[in-house]
């Protein structure tokens, strides 16, 4: 069982390595991986419909890489964080270019839900989906 504290602690290294990944791409993607379980599943509203949970580390992998190569460059600031013994609530605000150069800015929250060894089991992002728009077709 965690304590609120790891919980937190968890909750800000993915932060940082979020961050790094969305500075360094794929070659800090192995620090992010680390934090999730082997089994974990991730929701996400950018997934196509009819996949909108994936589970395993390298599923969740190729949705990190998918989500840097979405952007030309996109930055995460989180302005809140909410934590109990197995679960943290992260608020934050999303900006930077899609690959034409154009401005993208939204707003979300992600639940990360912990095991007992403390990774994360169940990550869950919720934003407007509508407010990300990006034009894949070069």
């Amino acid at each position: 069982m965690n304590t609120p504290q790891q919980t937190q602690e968890l909750a800000q290294r993915f932060i940082h390595a979020l961050n790094h990944l969305e500075d360094q791409g794929d070659a800090a993607l192995d620090e992010l991986l680390d934090l999730f379980a082997n089994d974990a599943r991730l929701r996400n509203p950018m997934l196509q419909r009819e996949q909108r949970e994936l589970q395993g580390r390298e599923d969740i992998a190729d949705f990190w890489r998918q989500y840097c190569g979405a952007f030309a460059d996109i930055h995460s600031d989180f302005s809140e964080i909410t934590a109990n013994d197995h679960a943290a609530g992260l608020f934050w605000r999303s900006h930077g270019t899609d690959p034409s150069g154009k401005p993208v800015a939204y707003d979300g929250v992600t639940l990360l839900r912990l095991d007992d060894s403390g990774r994360i089991a169940d990550f869950q992002g919720y934003f407007d989906s509508r407010e990300v728009v990006v034009d894949t077709r070069g």
